[in-house]
């Protein structure tokens, strides 16, 4: 079987899946340029485990609401008290990160250990990523956020590079940086929660930092780095597919490795321009 071929089976057989890889490839390829330029790239791997956990409580028996909201709820919760604790001068980023992560990671081994065996296998198999099974309701849901969060960036888009790219100038020319930067980490927290409820934290955090970085390997322009790294969320999950369709191998992972090989790639470029 051929590229075309394969490429043909994935647009019958599982359609949702290669829309899914590729909308949120693009969502998060683009919200990992701020990150990245922020220096909060744990930033990512905190959300996502802060919405694994709002997840993993959905799976209670005294939790009824539906996994989407417990989610977003939590990844909501987290994200306004990161960046209050942020802004703060008395205690370092890293380690406010750090504290988040480690207490999200526990809390959610804990809950596990409280929710029916079925079940618990269940939100294992989200956390590799069950790229496959994604379903209509929960791609339309993900593209409904990555609607709202393009809306958000290109109405205040100034605002955002602004005070990405240049925080003190911004902060002299009267732009409130505490909460243009609320605003981002509330955008970022809703486009997260949903990509990590149907793809997988593996996947989401890979591309909130692999294709920004190899964008930024390769040019010094703001807007150049937001368009390679778009492109490269918008076709590393098809080459990923494909190999993973080829090889056997699992999606997530072989996605990620297809992005991280581009990156490889764009570092030795680096290096042979030095």
């Amino acid at each position: 079987m051929n590229v075309a071929e394969i490429i043909g089976t994935l647009f019958r057989e599982f359609p949702y899946a290669l829309y899914g890889s590729v909308l949120v490839g693009v969502s998060c390829a683009f919200l990992g340029v701020y990150v990245v330029a922020k220096r909060v790239v744990f930033l990512g791997a905190v959300l996502t485990q802060a919405s694994v956990l709002g997840l993993a409580l959905t799976f209670l028996p005294f939790v009824p609401v539906p996994h989407t909201v417990g989610a977003v709820a939590v990844t909501l919760i987290t994200v306004v008290i990161i960046s209050r604790m942020l802004t703060e001068k008395k205690t370092p980023r890293d380690a406010v990160l750090g504290v988040v992560f480690i207490t999200s990671v526990a809390a959610r081994i804990l809950i596990m250990q409280k929710t029916p065996h079925v079940e618990a296998a269940e939100i294992e198999n989200l956390l590799r990523g069950d790229i496959l099974f994604v379903t209509p309701e929960l791609f339309w849901l993900m593209a409904g956020a990555f609607v709202f969060a393009m809306a958000g960036h290109l109405l205040f888009f100034k605002e955002f590079i602004f005070v990405t790219f240049d925080a003190e100038t911004a902060a002299t020319q009267g732009y409130r940086a505490r909460a243009w930067e609320m605003v981002f980490y509330l955008i970022a927290g809703v486009v997260i929660s949903f990509a990590t409820h149907m793809v997988g934290d593996l996947f989401v955090f890979g591309f909130l930092v692999v294709p920004p970085v190899t964008a930024m390997l390769l040019t010094r322009s703001v807007k150049g780095i937001f368009v390679l790294s778009v492109l490269i969320g918008l076709l590393a999950p098809v080459v990923g597919l494909v190999l993973a369709f080829v090889f056997d191998f699992p999606a997530s992972p072989a996605i990620v490795g297809v992005a991280s090989v581009v990156m490889g790639a764009a570092w030795l470029v680096s290096l042979v321009r030095r």
